[in-house]
C-alpha cells in the first residue's frame, strides 16, 4: 500500500506499456489552447487535446521512420494518423462507458497490481526504492504513473467484462470439432519441375528482355564513403581527476543513497464491512481478534482464518519487510510506534479495521565514507565522466557546425583522429553496423547533397560521432554479363515449372473425363496411394491439403471424385483426387482437450464481441474529429 495513494490518483492517460517500463504519458482533460485547433476530437462533448495526439504521433512517426529507414510515404503517414486518432477516440468511448456503468478501481486493487509488477521487485518482493528510482529514470512521478495505471485497470475491467461474457454452446463445439478434425480420403501424384530442366532452352533475346524488364532486381546498392570523428565515454572517464577531498565532498552530497532506512516486519489481520457485517460489527470482530491474539492465540492462524486481505491472508498475514512510505497513514503510524512482539488493534484505515503484530525491527544504517569509498569513487568517476562526455560532445558539435564542410580542423581542435568507412550503404556498414541514426544522417540532404558535416549523432549510450560524406556512388545496374547466369537459371526454372503444370493440367483433364490413375501411368503420372488425411497432415504437401479441404462436400464421392491440380510451394505440380469425407465424432475428444478448445473459442469470440462493442459505441456516440490536427 502506497502512502496517501488516493490523493495521488487524478486524471488518466491513453496508454501504458509495463513490459519494459516504456510509458506513454498522455494527459487528458487539459485544454492547452482556446482555439478550434485545441482539440483533436470531441467524444460526446469530451475533448481529446490536440497536443496529446500530436505528441503521440511524433513518437509513432519516429518509430516508423526508424523501421523504414526513410521518410514515410504520404499515404502511409495519413493512414497511420487516422488509425492513431481512432485509438484515442475508442479509448475515450470505453472510458466513458466504464464510468457510466459504475466500474471503479479501488486503491487496494491498484496497490496490489503495482506490487505485482516484476520490475518493481527485489528478490521477489516489492521495493519502494526501486519503484521510485525506475519512475524517476523514466521521467515521471509516482502520481502520474499511478494515475496512468488506474486508467489502464479501469479499461481492463470493461474489456474483460465484455470478453469474459462470451460463451460457446455444446452444439457449436461439436460442430467445430467435426470440421476441424474432419478426414478426407485423397490420392495425389507429384510432377517434379526438375524433370523438365534439361529440355528447357533460353535464348539470348529472352535473357536480354528479362534483364531490361527487371533491372531493379539487379542493382548495385547506393554507397557513400564517410569521414567521421568520435567521442566515447571511456575517453572522458580517462580524464577524470580523483582526489580524496573531492570524493569526501561528493560523499556529503549523495550520502543519503548510502543510508538504509529502518525496516519493520509485521503481520496483520484485515476485517472489512462485508459478508453481512456493518462497520460496527467489523470493528467489534477486529477487537475480539485483538484480544485473542493478546491472549496467546496463534496470530498467523487467526489471519488465515479471518483476514480479508487477499495479498497476505494465506501467508498468515505476513507483510514482509517494509519501510516508511509503503502504508497508509494510520496503519504506518501504529506500526512504527510499536515494539517487537507487540499486538495492537483495531486500527482503522480506508480499507477496514486492522489487527497488527510487529515481528522484528531492522535499524537503519548510514555507511561511513570509508565503508562506502569504493562505491563513491565509482559513482564519482561515472558522474564526472558523464558531464565531461556531454561537455566534449557539445564542443565537438559546435566545432563541426562552424567548420561546416570539413572535419580535419575539428579533429585537431578536439585532439581526435579522423576515421573512414568506405562503401557505406542504406543498410549500414563498418563499425556502425545498421545504426539508424548514422544511416539517416549519412543519407540526409545536407550531408549527402551539400556535403556538410552532420549534427552530433549518439551511437549507443557511450559514443557520439560527427560525420561527412566524401564520395557518393548512386545505385546502378549490375552488368548483364555479371547476372546472366542467374537470369538464365531463373528462366529455365520458370520454363520447367510451366512444363510440369501443362503436363499436370492434361492429367487433371483426363481424370475429370473419367479415366483412372492406371490410365495415366503411360504419362509417368503415378499416385502415392489413397489414404485419409486431416488438415494438419505432416506428409502431404500443404498446397495439396489446402486444395483438398477447399472442395465442397457435395463435390466429393467415390463414384465421381473431386479432381484438381495445384502448384506446390516448392514449384512442382500436384494432381489430386478426393474420394471420401469422414467427420470426426465429438464424443471421442478427451475432456481436457475439449475444455481447452472451448476456452480458446470463447477468447476468440470474446475478442470479436469486444470489436463489435466498440463499433456499436462509435455508432451511438457524437464524435467530431479535427481533420487539421496533424497539420
Amino acid at each position: 500500500m502506497l502512502q496517501t495513494i488516493r490523493d495521488k490518483i487524478t486524471g488518466w492517460v491513453a496508454g501504458l506499456f509495463l513490459g519494459a517500463i516504456a510509458i506513454v504519458f498522455v494527459f487528458w482533460g487539459i485544454d492547452f489552447q482556446s482555439t478550434s485547433a485545441a482539440f483533436a476530437a470531441k467524444v460526446d462533448g469530451e475533448r481529446i487535446p490536440a497536443e496529446t495526439v500530436r505528441r503521440a504521433w511524433q513518437q509513432r512517426q519516429s518509430q516508423l521512420q526508424q523501421m523504414l529507414r526513410d521518410e514515410l510515404p504520404p499515404e502511409m503517414a495519413k493512414a497511420q494518423q487516422s488509425a492513431l486518432l481512432d485509438q484515442f477516440v475508442q479509448q475515450s468511448l470505453l472510458t466513458q462507458r466504464a464510468h457510466d456503468l459504475g466500474y471503479q478501481v479501488s486503491d487496494q486493487a491498484l496497490v496490489k497490481r503495482i506490487m505485482e509488477i516484476p520490475q518493481f521487485q527485489v528478490d521477489g518482493k516489492f521495493s519502494q526504492d526501486r519503484y521510485a528510482g525506475l519512475l524517476r529514470s523514466n521521467g515521471t512521478t509516482e502520481s502520474q504513473f499511478e494515475s496512468d495505471l488506474q486508467a489502464e485497470l479501469l479499461l481492463e475491467q470493461l474489456q474483460n467484462g465484455v470478453m469474459e461474457s462470451a460463451f460457446t454452446v455444446p452444439y457449436e463445439l461439436d460442430r467445430r470439432y467435426a470440421l476441424e478434425k474432419q478426414q478426407r480420403e485423397i490420392d495425389y501424384a507429384l510432377i517434379p519441375a526438375n524433370e523438365f530442366l534439361a529440355s528447357a532452352k533460353v535464348t539470348d533475346e529472352q535473357i536480354q528482355q528479362y534483364y531490361e524488364q527487371n533491372g531493379d532486381d539487379f542493382l548495385l546498392p547506393e554507397t557513400v564513403d564517410l569521414q567521421y570523428i568520435e567521442l566515447t565515454r571511456a575517453q572522458a572517464e580517462s580524464k577524470v581527476d580523483v582526489s580524496e577531498q573531492a570524493l569526501k565532498e561528493y560523499y556529503e552530497q549523495v550520502k543519503e543513497r548510502f543510508e538504509s532506512p529502518e525496516r519493520r516486519q509485521a503481520r496483520h489481520i484485515l476485517i472489512t464491512a462485508t459478508d453481512g457485517l456493518d462497520d460496527a460489527a467489523a470493528q467489534k470482530k477486529a477487537q475480539e481478534l485483538t484480544e485473542k491474539a493478546k491472549g496467546g492465540a496463534d496470530f498467523a492462524q487467526l489471519a488465515k482464518q479471518n483476514s480479508k486481505d487477499p495479498g497476505s491472508a494465506e501467508q498468515g498475514g505476513d507483510l514482509g519487510w517494509a519501510q516508511k512510505g509503503m502504508f497508509v497513514g494510520p496503519f504506518e503510524d501504529a506500526l512504527f510506534s510499536m515494539q517487537p512482539g507487540e499486538i495492537r488493534g483495531p486500527v482503522k484505515t480506508q480499507f477496514g479495521y486492522h489487527v497488527l503484530k510487529l515481528e522484528n525491527i531492522e535499524k537503519g544504517h548510514l555507511l561511513s565514507f570509508e565503508e562506502a569509498r569504493a562505491e563513491v569513487e565509482a559513482e564519482y568517476r561515472k558522474d564526472r565522466a558523464q558531464s565531461g562526455f556531454y561537455d566534449d560532445s557539445q564542443k565537438m558539435a559546435d566545432a563541426a557546425f562552424e567548420a561546416l564542410t570539413e572535419l580535419d580542423s575539428v579533429a585537431k581542435k578536439m585532439n581526435l583522429q579522423v576515421k573512414e568507412i568506405k562503401g557505406f550503404t542504406r543498410e549500414g556498414g563498418g563499425e556502425f553496423g545498421a545504426d539508424p541514426g548514422v544511416i539517416d544522417a549519412a543519407f540526409s540532404e545536407d550531408v549527402l547533397e551539400r556535403r556538410q558535416n552532420s549534427p552530433l549523432i549518439p551511437v549507443g549510450e557511450d559514443k557520439a560521432v560527427v560525420l561527412r560524406v566524401v564520395a557518393h556512388k548512386p545505385a546502378e545496374p549490375r552488368p548483364l554479363a555479371e547476372v546472366r547466369g542467374a537470369i538464365e537459371s531463373q528462366l529455365r526454372s520458370q520454363q520447367a515449372r510451366e512444363a510440369a503444370a501443362a503436363k499436370g493440367a492434361d492429367a487433371v483433364a483426363r481424370l475429370q473425363k473419367g479415366e483412372n490413375w492406371e490410365a495415366l501411368s503411360a504419362l509417368g503420372v503415378k499416385p502415392v496411394g489413397k489414404r485419409f488425411v486431416t488438415r494438419d497432415d505432416s506428409i502431404a504437401p500443404p498446397a495439396v491439403l489446402r486444395s483438398a479441404f477447399q472442395a465442397s462436400k457435395s463435390e466429393i464421392s467415390e463414384a465421381k471424385p473431386y479432381v484438381a491440380g495445384v502448384t506446390t510451394d516448392d514449384g512442382n505440380y500436384a494432381v489430386l483426387a478426393v474420394t471420401q469425407v469422414r467427420n470426426a465424432e465429438a464424443s471421442s475428444e478427451a475432456e481436457a482437450e475439449r475444455n481447452n478448445r472451448r476456452r480458446q473459442l470463447e477468447r476468440r469470440t470474446g475478442g470479436e464481441e469486444l470489436t463489435a462493442y466498440v463499433e456499436e459505441a462509435e455508432r451511438n456516440a457524437d464524435i467530431v474529429r479535427n481533420e487539421k490536427v496533424f497539420e
